[in-house]
């Protein structure tokens, strides 16, 4: 799909779909870190970071300890 075909089948589907796009959004997981907290008894829990192809990122809780 061309970018601009690809804009405006991600409008119409806007608006059928706040927050919608027509376009497949890959994301993986490229990192983890150890963060303090509770978690099941133990003081650290592990996080992972995914960065997805639109640019967008989010972090997702991986397992009590490190």
């Amino acid at each position: 799909m061309t970018k601009v075909v690809q804009a405006i089948a991600d409008r119409l589907v806007e608006r059928l779909v706040p927050g919608a796009t027509a376009h497949a959004v890959t994301c993986k997981r490229v990192g983890s870190k150890c963060i303090n907290g509770s978690c099941a008894g133990q003081s650290k829990y592990t996080q992972y970071r995914v960065n997805c192809s639109d640019g967008s990122y989010y972090y997702e809780f991986g397992h009590c300890g490190c």
